[in-house]
């Protein structure tokens, strides 16, 4: 979290604001966030990569090291082991589309991560935001005063 925050001394753009807060948010709501978002560089074979990811984002960069690169090769949406989605560019679009697919799709939300979207969806999508359970609604009391 240290390292999110400390690479937006560089650029603090909206844009990096944004792909830092949802970076951080698994680390915030105590989840393992390489269940959500995997690295690798462009060499790396994919399929390896992906492997037992059941729903998440794929961020191909340069330098895996970095926190929050400035470009990234490729930003792909994984489930079930394959990518659906390709070429999103950043990391809010990543999420905006991958929101997109799990309710289209219908599909649950991992139960590792579970807290991780429920914030995205009660809180950052306004879905359902009276109901949410008692980690979510400590964060919301947090946001709001």
């Amino acid at each position: 979290m240290t390292s999110l925050m400390e690479s937006l001394d560089k650029d603090a753009s909206n844009q990096r604001k944004r792909a830092a807060a949802l970076q951080g948010l698994p680390w915030y709501m105590k989840e393992n966030p390489s269940t959500l978002m995997k690295r690798c560089e462009p060499t790396d074979p994919g399929e390896d990569v992906i492997k037992g990811m059941v729903i998440g984002i794929l961020l191909v960069v340069e330098d895996v090291k970095e926190p929050l690169p400035v470009f990234y090769n490729d930003v792909a949406i994984v489930i079930e082991e394959k990518i659906v989605m390709r070429h999103l560019g950043d990391v809010p679009n990543a999420f905006v589309n991958l929101m997109g697919l799990l309710y289209m799709l219908n599909l649950d939300y991992p139960k590792d991560i579970k807290y991780t979207f429920e914030v995205i969806q009660r809180l950052f999508m306004g879905i359902g935001s009276e109901i949410c359970t008692p980690r979510v609604h400590s964060l919301k009391n947090k946001l709001l005063c």
